[in-house]
């Protein structure tokens, strides 16, 4: 007998209830805007302020951003206590980003209003370095650690993942087309006080996204394992937990070496310094193209194989950029292919890590929600200042001399740098996700078992159907299993 279809009503109310949820990762997905327009600007830029405008030899500036790294060590675990602590008493994700958006934002325009205010002496760079990290660490952790409370589903996970990367994208093109000239710019011109209140909007601009993306997140969605208590001991000999630290390594360190390189590469290699915008801007139009393909896919496939497919075409575009350098037409082909696979790189570990939250809650009895947020994120942002110390050392040991025609040797290791580097990391990522096993059917598995461990935990053991029915012999009788349920 055919099954009568819903009534028109309830299509409309859920159609209605899909919509706000929809809005609802949409709007948290948009605080990534923020936090990738001062974060990445600062990424992109400051070292080559540190070497062409405060005039910094490479292995000081190298040491300033290692001095960043044990920043970021100590600050994002500081602030997953602090996040711990204040979920004990009641203040969740939301209110910590709201109370942390103005300091964030001011840290990012005082470390580009130094200049003009005099402030070059290694220890002010070195003092506001860190009070930037320290104010951006306090509403990085809760942001990211609030996607595994947007939803618990797996494929769900999946778009909010390709929300936050369409956002970060955005800001990049910001970064790309206007951040980025206008500090080369600045530096070129000396024109001091353009570079500061360029730093002040973009601060701004951040702590408007950042409240924007905490008021519209609305409530979060409890998972089955709310009881297990949270904390930042995560469980390091877990294979799993093992697995997400060496893809943030990548992540940080190896692959984004390439746009860290690329005005010493447009500069000093390829003699073209007005074509670096252009091919940072390709880059993020490939990420854009990227987005809607690798969101897609997350609903059919493992984010665990998309992600092991993109950091193979991560590999081969990169080669192939180094075979085209002295064609530019095929030079921006090849940064739009980098783009698209920069986009699965960037985008789906978040979403691989909200489902390890799950997995690691099974295995060890507690759901290190925040710990292992914040174990990710110290592993990418400590693997991203220390590429920019490699970097500032490697330049520094061969000779390198800012604004000079640089030596053979000098522009090998800018090409080996920007390109060996993360052509080997990822082929190393590809490798190591070929043995991940984490998808969304398995996924699926690991709620339904914290979910019955929860209700057996409450007193109260759930019926489990079987997938297959077995046929009965006494059709007519009832099931006593309410009963016995109702007295156990």
């Amino acid at each position: 007998m055919a099954l009568a279809s819903p009534h028109p009503a309830r299509q409309r109310v859920a159609a209605r209830s899909g919509l706000g949820t929809e809005a609802r990762l949409v709007g948290y997905a948009s605080g990534n805007f923020g936090k990738n327009l001062v974060f990445a600007g600062a990424d992109v830029t400051f070292l080559y302020l540190l070497t062409d405008l405060f005039g910094l030899p490479g292995a000081v500036a190298g040491l300033l951003m290692l001095v960043a790294v044990a920043g970021d060590l100590v600050f994002d675990l500081l602030a997953a206590l602090l996040v711990i602590r204040l979920r004990r008493v009641g203040k969740g994700y939301r209110w910590l980003i709201l109370a942390g958006a103005i300091p964030a934002g001011g840290g990012f325009a005082l470390l580009y209003g130094l200049p003009a205010l005099g402030a070059e002496r290694v220890w002010m760079v070195a003092a506001a370095l860190l009070l930037f990290r320290g104010a951006y660490a306090v509403i990085d952790v809760p942001h990211n650690a609030l996607m595994a409370r947007m939803t618990v589903d797996s494929r769900a996970r999946g778009r909010v993942s390709g929300y936050r990367l369409f956002f970060s994208t955005t800001s990049s093109l910001t970064v790309a087309a206007l951040l980025t000239p206008t500090v080369q710019h600045a530096v070129s011109a000396r024109m001091l006080e353009l570079l500061a209140l360029t730093g002040c909007l973009a601060g701004v601009l951040f702590a408007m996204t950042m409240a924007f993306s905490a008021l519209a997140s609305g409530r979060e969605v409890p998972p089955p394992a709310e009881g297990l208590g949270d904390g930042i001991a995560v469980p390091l000999r877990d294979g799993l937990v093992l697995g997400m630290g060496l893809v943030a390594a990548i992540t940080g360190f190896a692959v984004p070496t390439f746009e860290r390189m690329l005005l010493y590469m447009g500069t000093y290699v390829f003699d073209r310094p007005e074509s670096v915008s252009s091919l940072l801007i390709a880059v993020t139009c490939g990420q854009f193209l990227g987005v809607p393909f690798w969101t897609m896919l997350t609903g059919r496939y493992d984010k665990s194989r998309l992600l092991a497919a993109g950091h193979l075409l991560c590999a081969g575009s990169l080669a192939l950029f180094a075979f085209c350098m002295a064609w530019p037409p095929l030079l921006l082909a090849c940064a739009v292919l980098i783009g698209a696979a920069f986009t699965c790189v960037f985008m789906l570990p978040w979403g691989l890590l909200a489902d390890t939250v799950d997995f690691v809650a099974l295995r060890h009895g507690r759901r290190f929600e925040t710990g292992l947020f914040a174990f990710y994120l110290v592993v990418v942002k400590a693997s991203g200042a220390a590429a920019n110390g490699v970097i500032g050392w490697s330049l520094g040991s061969l000779g390198y001399v800012p604004g000079a025609e640089q030596s053979a040797l000098v522009r090998t290791g800018i090409l080996v740098l920007g390109l060996g580097v993360p052509i080997a990391g990822s082929l190393g990522a590809f490798v190591m996700l070929r043995r991940f096993d984490i998808g969304h059917a398995r996924h699926a598995r690991v709620l339904a078992a914290l979910s019955r461990r929860r209700h057996a935990v409450r007193g109260v053991v759930p019926f489990r159907p079987r997938s297959v029915p077995v046929p009965s012999r006494f059709r007519d009788r009832r099931p006593d299993w309410p009963g016995r349920a109702a007295k156990a």
